[in-house]
């Protein structure tokens, strides 16, 4: 399992990350307009504005990528990538003892293996312990669905 992450603390360039992981061209350049989505379910775009809109200040917005290895994790494409994010997530929201406002969309048209991009808002810097909390919360959701 592969975390990686960028971060800002700039409402527009949160908000040009929202438009990049929706509508990231597929194979051969063709457009493409992925599903917003939390735990709770889909989300419009303006929606995901607001949240960043209203996120509190000094807010960090991290830029995630999760990926599972298309070897070893995802190698039948059948792993839920969303239950995988929503673990991954929920793993930051125990770190922060809170909920957290975050949105992720699945990539599984441009590139030989399928990853999630998702947005967290989170109020101070990750540090290396959060990203190995993510990779243990993900590789946990691997094995629980190998088991059913």
């Amino acid at each position: 399992m592969v975390v990686k992450a960028k971060y800002t603390t700039k409402t527009g360039a949160a908000k040009a990350a929202v438009r990049y992981i929706q509508n990231r061209p597929g194979k051969d350049g063709a457009r493409v307009v992925r599903t917003l989505f939390t735990a709770e379910g889909k989300l419009e775009r303006g929606e995901v504005y607001t949240m960043i809109d209203q996120a509190s200040r000094g807010s960090y917005f991290f830029k995630l990528v999760i990926s599972p290895d298309p070897k070893s994790e995802d190698a039948d494409k059948n792993l839920s990538l969303r239950e995988l994010a929503e673990a991954t997530m929920t793993s930051l929201e125990a770190r922060f003892q809170q909920p957290l406002t975050w949105v992720a969309t699945i990539h599984a048209d441009h590139a030989e293996h399928r990853h999630i991009h998702a947005i967290a808002i989170v109020p101070e810097r990750l540090q290396v312990p959060d990203f190995q909390r993510m990779r243990s919360a993900a590789s946990l959701t691997l094995t629980a669905s190998e088991k059913n």
